[in-house]
C-alpha cells in the first residue's frame, strides 16, 4: 500500500529538504513533488525514520482533499459532510504505529485541530476547526481541546498537550487533510530548552550544516555559536566531527552546553568563552566554519566586533584547513554576499530565504577569488530540480 506524506521548511530551502526525504532510506521515498514551503512525496513505509527529518519543520500523513469548498458560509456545511468521509481511524493507526505507541487507547488522547485560511471568507479558523473538531471526535473516540476564544476555550491547556493534531489547509475551494506524523511540529527540537534573543530556528541550522558539508568535515567551527542550534545539528549531520562552540557571552555559552548535552552530542564538542574578534582558535584549520553570526538585529554584536564584522572576514583564512569553507546566514539587505566577494572570497551560493516574515541570505563561500567549494552532489542535483520546478531562482525564489 501506497501512502502520501507532506513535509515542510523554509521558504526557499525547499530542494535541501527534498535531499535529505531522499537520502532516509533506499527507495523509500517516491515521486517527490515541490509547492512552496513543502515536498510531498510517496512512500510505503510509514515508520519512524520520517520522523527524524532535521530540515523539515514538520512531517504530515496526507489523508484526502476536499473540493467545493468555497468562502462562502455556507461551504462549512459541505466541509462537514466530506470530512465525515475521511478514514481518520487508519489514518491515527498509521501515525501511532509511526512513533511506536499502536497500544494507545485513543479514547484517552486530547487532539487538537490546526486550519490555515488562504484568501477572504465568510467563516474564520476557529469555526472550521471546531467543526473538523466534533467529526473527528466522533470517528474516533479522542477528546477535542478547542482553541476557539469564541466558545471561551481559547488555547486550553489539553490544546497545548494535544497527543495529535489535525491539520486542513485551505486554498481556493479545495481543502488538504492531514494527520501530524510526530506530537509536535519537527521544528521544536526537545533538547532546546535553554534559549535567548536570537536563536536560530533548528531546521535552518541543519541546513547550513548540510550545505557546507560538502569533502572532508573532521572539524567544524562556530564562533558565535548562541545557545548552541548550529554546533548540535552540525553534530547531528556528521557524528563524530570534532566542534569547537564558541561565544563571548557566558550565559549563551551555559545554553549551548546544557542543549548539547540533552542532545548528547556534548562529547565531541569543545565549548569556548571566546571574543571571535580576538579567536583563540586561529591556528585550528577547521574544514567548516558554520555560523549564525550576531547582525545587531535581534541580537547586537559586541566585543571587539561591535562595530562591524569585517575585521573577523578578513581573520577566517587563518582560521580554515585549505580546503576550508564557510556557511552562514545573514539578512538579505544587509548584503553579504557582496562584502564577503568584496574581501576575497568566493562566494558558492547566496540562496534567499523566508523565516517569519524576514529575508535572509544562506551563503557558502571560501577565502580565495579562485578558491574550490561548491554545493555538495546530492544538494546541487536537487536546486536544479527546484530550480527547473520554478520553486527557487539561482539565488532567489
Amino acid at each position: 500500500m501506497t501512502f502520501r506524506l507532506t513535509a515542510r521548511c523554509v521558504r526557499g530551502l525547499e530542494w535541501i529538504l527534498a535531499a535529505e526525504v531522499a537520502g532516509v532510506a533506499d527507495g523509500a521515498a517516491q515521486k517527490l513533488s515541490f509547492a512552496e514551503r513543502q515536498v510531498s512525496f510517496e512512500t510505503t513505509e510509514i515508520d519512524a525514520g520520517w520522523l527524524d527529518l532535521r530540515t523539515a519543520d514538520d512531517v504530515l500523513l496526507d489523508l484526502g482533499t476536499l473540493h467545493g469548498i468555497d468562502h462562502t458560509r455556507a461551504a462549512v456545511a459541505e466541509l462537514s459532510r466530506q470530512l465525515s468521509q475521511i478514514d481518520f481511524g487508519t489514518g491515527l493507526a498509521l501515525v501511532q504505529r509511526a512513533r511506536g505507541d499502536d497500544g494507545d487507547d485513543l479514547r484517552a488522547l486530547p487532539f487538537d485541530v490546526v486550519v490555515s485560511l488562504l484568501g477572504r471568507r465568510n467563516y474564520n479558523r476557529f469555526m472550521v476547526e471546531d467543526v473538523a473538531g466534533e467529526i473527528v471526535a466522533k470517528a474516533v473516540g479522542a477528546r477535542y481541546a478547542s482553541r476557539n476564544p469564541a466558545a471561551g476555550f481559547g488555547r486550553t491547556p489539553e490544546a497545548a498537550q494535544a497527543e495529535f493534531t489535525v491539520r486542513l489547509s485551505l486554498t481556493g475551494d479545495t481543502v488538504d487533510v492531514a494527520l501530524r506524523l510526530s506530537r509536535k511540529p519537527l521544528h521544536r527540537r526537545p533538547w532546546k530548552l535553554d534559549t535567548g534573543p536570537g536563536t536560530l530556528h533548528p531546521p535552518l541550522a541543519a541546513a547550513l550544516a548540510r550545505i557546507g558539508g560538502q569533502g572532508p568535515l573532521d572539524t567544524a567551527l562556530d564562533p558565535f555559536c548562541g545557545d548552541g542550534t548550529v554546533a548540535i545539528e552540525t553534530a547531528h549531520a556528521f557524528p563524530g566531527t570534532r566542534l569547537v562552540a564558541a561565544d563571548l557571552d557566558p550565559e549563551r555559552l551555559a545554553n549551548a552546553r546544557s542543549n548539547a548535552t540533552r542532545a548528547r552530542v556534548s562529547s565531541h564538542t569543545r565549548f569556548i568563552l571566546a571574543d571571535a574578534g580576538r579567536p583563540v582558535w586561529a591556528d585550528g584549520r577547521f574544514d567548516l566554519l558554520v555560523t549564525n553570526p550576531p547582525w545587531n538585529r535581534a541580537v547586537g554584536a559586541a566585543g571587539t566586533l561591535a562595530d562591524t564584522l569585517d575585521p573577523f572576514w578578513r581573520a577566517i583564512p587563518g582560521s580554515l584547513a585549505p580546503h576550508g569553507r564557510i556557511c552562514t546566514v545573514a539578512e538579505a539587505d544587509l548584503d553579504v554576499p557582496s562584502r564577503l566577494a568584496r574581501a576575497g572570497y568566493t562566494v558558492a551560493l547566496a540562496q534567499t530565504i523566508r523565516l517569519a516574515g524576514r529575508v535572509s541570505h544562506v551563503i557558502l563561500a571560501a577565502p580565495g577569488h579562485d578558491a574550490e567549494v561548491r554545493l555538495p552532489t546530492a544538494l546541487d542535483r536537487w536546486r536544479e530540480r527546484a530550480i527547473r520546478a520554478g520553486i527557487v531562482s539561482d539565488g532567489g525564489f
